[in-house]
């Protein structure tokens, strides 16, 4: 028994340090404040650790986890009812202060990234999820095409079909 709580434990914390930044980079792009993507994943890690406490397996940690985040984000919006999240160009910029970049590369990247943002919202869903994982989260297309429960061939469909929404939004 106790052994079997040390696997857990072990598992679990293999999971959390492989995962965790990578869940908390989602959920900020998803979200853009710091702090409620601090608390949505830690929720999604206290749900994981709830999984495995009930020996509950976990076939796919990357999909499961990516699952777990993008249900708790509908559940966040749904609580808070808030429209889609608007780019706030003040909190992009105090971000990339905070990483003392130059204040005239803030202002190049800031714009990139607020129509970046801003047109990835008026894409299908399921190109922006894979566009989202496969560019932003640098999953591989295997881990891409499980998150979207499609083959590695339709995964790439999509991705390449929501890169042209993207640049003709872009470009419009």
């Amino acid at each position: 028994m106790i052994e079997q709580q040390k696997y857990k434990e072990q598992f679990f914390s293999q999971l959390y340090e492989e995962y965790l930044e990578r869940i908390y980079r989602f959920i900020y792009f998803k979200v853009s404040s710091e702090s409620i993507a601090q608390d949505l994943t830690s929720e999604v890690f206290t749900r994981l650790w709830k999984q495995i406490s009930l020996n509950k397996e976990v076939k796919n940690p990357s999909a499961f986890l990516f699952k777990l985040a993008r249900n708790i984000i509908i559940d966040y919006y749904r609580a808070h009812d808030k429209e889609k999240r608007n780019t706030n160009i003040d909190s992009i910029v105090s971000t990339l202060e905070d990483k003392k970049q130059n204040i005239h590369n803030d202002a190049q990247i800031k714009e990139e990234y607020a129509a970046v943002t801003c047109a990835m919202d008026k894409m299908k869903e399921e190109y922006r999820q894979a566009v989202h994982l496969y560019y932003v989260e640098q999953e591989p297309i295997i881990e891409v095409a499980k998150s979207l429960g499609k083959s590695q061939g339709a995964a790439r469909v999509i991705i390449s079909r929501g890169m042209k929404q993207l640049r003709q939004i872009l470009e419009s």
